[in-house]
């Protein structure tokens, strides 16, 4: 059989399974359909190794649809979140909260990385050696980085998916509005009520983007394992292992305990409520791509307020990141000092971890930003970049719990910020009284 009939062998067999899910997700619910649909991607990707070109259609339409969908919601929400905290003092204390945690995740989340590198010794014994071919990424210098921040074009920006710019020019908006309305509240109603509609819109398309979901993960999911390169993943073995676990220890133990004794709020019903998020996240690869499902199960099934689940979501695309920025760079870059025969000190270890955070700033939550943080790393503390040409097999398996991570903690950061403004504003009530 040539490879296009097995290719359209693997959409068959992909097309009975969504009708299956179909079926499952009437007689169940949504989280349960969309495990399943992940589990039978993984099988399919595994049966139809290599033949995956037509599903790999699907799923790539599928993520650009909900990625085209992004800048709009990022651009309306952000705006309305921001006008929706009514004083300024509002916006400084949530904008405050939200970047506190956002880091902080990630601080706790490089010192998991770390101590699993330095205690696995990771490295020892070993010997890297450059891929052929291989081409390293230009770092631009610090002050390019920061003018990259802001915009001469903000519909270019919009076009080429920045980011970043759109976040700031949302931002600086929404604090005019709040600016104006606070000395006269009979002002920026018609553009507030523009907003609003524009806010509805997005998110009626964006439900029914939603709920096409599981069957977009097995597609996403077959493809991913069904192009992975087996032979790239056995030498790096351990690596992809620590990462795993370093990644759910971060989401189930650190976080866990973030929940429940800062939060006061029950893991279990947290997690149990944002599964759809994980799993797009975990299939997809993306941050941003999952940021419509994220404000979903926050608002939704977690009573985050909206302001703040837009907000902090919104920044959390372009900072912190627990995964890609905290785990994944102290791994690789003790993996590289220790096989090149150096050892890791007490000093070295601190200055990776606080590294971490800062180098998070401004990495946009797109697949493959790993390697570029891991790059960022390796510039900053004078390793070799083109060792990390051998990381470049391992990266998109691993990008799936990486990004899981980071989605998941920035949900725990939303989850902090409001519970911490719940309080707030019932002392300033009792104040009142």
């Amino acid at each position: 059989m040539n490879s296009v009939l097995w290719s359209l062998l693997t959409l068959a067999v992909s097309l009975v399974a969504c009708y299956l899910i179909y079926l499952l997700k009437n007689k169940s619910n949504f989280t349960f359909a969309s495990v399943v649909a992940l589990l039978i991607g993984v099988v399919i990707g595994i049966a139809f190794k290599g033949h995956t070109d037509y599903i790999a259609v699907l799923g790539t339409i599928y993520t650009r649809v909900l990625s085209m969908m992004v800048i709009p919601l990022l651009l309306v929400s952000l705006i309305k979140s921001i006008y929706s905290m009514k004083t300024m003092t509002e916006l400084k204390s949530i904008g405050a909260k939200s970047v506190f945690w956002l880091l902080f995740q990630t601080m706790l989340a490089a010192i998991v990385g770390m101590a699993m590198a330095v205690l696995s010794g990771i490295g020892k014994g070993g010997h890297l050696s450059i891929v052929d071919g291989y081409k390293p990424a230009e770092i631009p210098p610090f002050t390019q980085v920061l003018t990259d921040l802001f915009s001469d074009n903000l519909f270019k920006s919009m076009a080429d998916g920045k980011v970043i710019p759109v976040v700031f020019f949302a931002i600086i908006v929404g604090i005019a509005v709040v600016a104006l309305s606070s000395k006269d509240s009979k002002s920026m109603v018609t553009f507030k009520h523009f907003i609003d509609d524009s806010h509805k819109i997005v998110y009626k398309i964006i439900s029914v983007i939603i709920k096409i979901l599981p069957y977009s993960i097995i597609f996403l999911m077959a493809d991913t394992v069904g192009t992975s390169d087996y032979k790239a993943l056995t030498p790096l073995l351990t690596i992809i292992v620590l990462t795993f676990v370093g990644c759910f220890f971060h989401i189930y133990f650190t976080d866990t305990l973030l929940l429940k004794f800062v939060g006061k709020t029950s893991p279990v019903k947290f997690f149990k409520g944002i599964v759809p998020a994980q799993l797009m996240a975990f299939s997809s690869r993306s941050s941003t791509g999952t940021l419509p499902l994220y404000v979903e199960c926050l608002t939704k099934k977690l009573h985050v307020p909206e302001n703040i689940a837009n907000f902090v979501g919104s920044l959390g695309t372009t900072m912190g990141m627990s995964g890609c920025a905290g785990i994944w760079p102290p791994l690789l870059s003790v993996y590289a000092i220790q096989s090149m025969g150096g050892h890791i000190s007490l000093t070295q270890a601190i200055v990776i971890i606080v590294l971490c955070p800062i180098i998070s700033f401004g990495t946009a939550g797109v697949p493959g930003g790993g390697i570029m943080l891991a790059t960022a790393m390796f510039v900053t503390l004078g390793l070799p970049v083109q060792l990390i040409s051998i990381f470049a097999g391992i990266d998109a398996f691993v990008d799936m719990a990486r990004t899981t991570t980071n989605v998941t903690s920035s949900m725990v950061a939303a989850k902090l910020v409001a519970k911490s403004e719940e309080k707030r504003k019932a002392k300033l009530a009792a104040a009142a009284v």
